[in-house]
């Protein structure tokens, strides 16, 4: 477990240095949650920060335990005392846990690189390697950072000072296609244009079969008409059926949470055929999860349900179109050309070294951190 508190590492009259603070767990972070929306405003990260209790809440994540690193231009303030103007950056990082306990083991939790590290984006590499540098002071085995693309040159100069002085360690970087955004346009028909033959094909066609053979309708906003037995039900018939505790937490944020939404295909009877939800800010929806009710697979009915929701999110002024984790769909291939960056630390040591060789029989499809550390993509370079 690392110490919680603030230290003073470099020179505070050197415009390249900070004063860091440490948060350890949800609630602590929570407490900052306004500071870091604008912040991530200011950064032009805008929206970075809007949903940090979702996040932070989410199944995967409460396996972890969540650590805020902050880096300060003053030091004379309590870390609830620091206003925007005082930080440099912000990285959320999470521990793994093994037993109930740390491990020493940090990732972020942001695949494409838009939220973890928070800074502007001149100091994005710099405010990383700094963070990297700062955890590994202090018992880390592995940092592992998404951001967005940089170059190799950059990363260099900014690892070679951060890593200064400090023990012998590995670090590397990778480049990742993260394509999951669809750009939206004046019109429905516009936006199908960028597409292919074969999407703008099916996005009509299926649309206009499930109309005419199942009768179904395209609702809006579902919130004041989905019940938690209704939503219990379509889970069952479904595709894809989630356990109980993840089916409850999207009815929750869904009802409760400023930014949510949640879209439907309904039947004749009522009964609902398809449910998307996600959320939406500074005119980007993003779409977190779908349930598509079993036996309709001639009607495609995932497809039909993201015509209609295109055609609304463009109607009420939406830009683009994210899809959290990516997609199947064909229409993956009108995603907007886009990257992330890894940057992964570790210390040359013997469990880190048995962690790397034993990565392939530990289910690296499930965990992004062993991915990462079998990736023949990445460069490694001593320190």
């Amino acid at each position: 477990m690392l110490s919680i508190g603030r230290e003073a590492i470099f020179n505070a009259d050197d415009p390249n240095s900070a004063h860091f603070f440490l948060l350890r767990g949800r609630t602590e972070i929570l407490r900052l949650r306004p500071v870091l929306g604008i912040l991530s405003e200011s950064c032009g990260q805008a929206g970075a920060a809007d949903y940090l209790e979702y996040f932070l809440t989410a199944a995967e994540n409460l396996k972890k335990t969540p650590y805020l690193v902050l880096l300060a231009s003053r030091s004379d303030l309590s870390v609830f005392e620091l206003r925007p103007s005082d930080l440099w950056g912000a990285v959320l990082v999470y521990e793994y846990r093994l037993l109930g306990f740390g491990s020493s083991l940090f990732t972020a939790g942001d695949y494409n690189g838009s939220r973890a590290v928070i800074a502007p984006a001149k100091l994005r590499r710099q405010v990383s390697a700094a963070v990297c540098r700062y955890l590994m002071d202090r018992g880390a085995q592995i940092v592992l950072l998404n951001l967005e693309p940089g170059s190799p040159d950059s990363c260099q100069i900014c690892f070679e000072g951060a890593m200064a002085g400090s023990t012998k360690c590995w670090w590397g970087t990778q480049r990742r296609e993260v394509g999951a955004t669809i750009a939206l346009y004046t019109s429905f028909d516009a936006t199908l244009a960028r597409m292919g033959k074969h999407t703008r094909r099916n996005m009509r066609y299926y649309r206009r079969k499930a109309e005419a053979e199942l009768g179904c309708s395209f609702v809006a906003d579902v919130k004041g008409t989905l019940t938690m037995a209704r939503l219990v039900e379509l889970n069952y018939s479904s595709t894809h059926p989630v356990p109980h505790s993840i089916l409850e937490r999207r009815y929750q944020t869904t009802r409760s949470m400023d930014g949510f939404f949640c879209v439907g295909l309904r039947g004749p009877d009522g009964q609902w055929i398809s449910l998307l939800g996600g959320r939406r800010h500074h005119g980007v929806t993003e779409v977190d999860w779908q349930m598509n009710r079993d036996g309709l697979a001639k009607h495609s009915v995932g497809t039909v349900i993201r015509s209609y929701l295109i055609e609304h999110e463009i109607a009420i002024g939406m830009r683009k179109l994210f899809f959290e984790g990516g997609t199947p769909h064909s229409m993956r291939h009108s995603f907007l050309s886009e990257e992330a960056m890894d940057i992964v630390v570790m210390n040359r040591t013997l469990p880190v070294f048995l962690l790397r060789n034993m990565a392939r029989w530990l289910r690296p499809e499930k965990h992004f951190l062993l991915q990462t550390l079998m990736s023949p993509a990445v460069k490694w370079q001593l320190r």
